[in-house]
């Protein structure tokens, strides 16, 4: 059931009137919302402050990684470097995808003749 302002301040004044329920009773249920909403106040003020609390955790973890980013210094691959590793991620990503066998057989090629022979020869497995 649910009431409007007026409907419930018509109803509660009914009830006393006829002596259904007591200023007493109203008291004490009023003095139990009071002591509810002081609660939540209560439990909403501790979530806040830890909030803050994780917020400024939150910035100087921020701050710290900007500080070591600056002091960082990224180093530039060479062409070579930069070929041999696409190389070796274009093999790894072929061999992935073969049973146990075939990769024995793919590792093998490598170690004789190189990472070329061995994508060729995954390339040619996988198909």
């Amino acid at each position: 059931m649910k009431l409007d302002p007026r409907q419930s301040h018509y109803v509660l004044q009914t009830l006393i009137a006829q002596r259904r329920v007591g200023e007493r009773h109203v008291q004490a249920i009023l003095e139990d919302w009071r002591k509810e909403i002081a609660a939540l106040r209560e439990r909403l003020a501790s979530l806040e402050e830890i909030g803050v609390r994780g917020v400024e955790k939150a910035g100087r973890r921020v701050a710290a990684k900007a500080g070591r980013a600056e002091a960082r210094v990224k180093r530039r691959l060479s062409p070579k470097v930069r070929a041999l590793r696409r190389q070796q991620g274009r093999y790894m990503g072929l061999v992935r995808r073969l049973n146990a066998g075939q990769k024995a057989r793919v590792s093998a090629v490598r170690q004789k003749k190189g990472l070329p022979a061995a994508i060729r020869m995954a390339l040619s497995l996988g198909r």
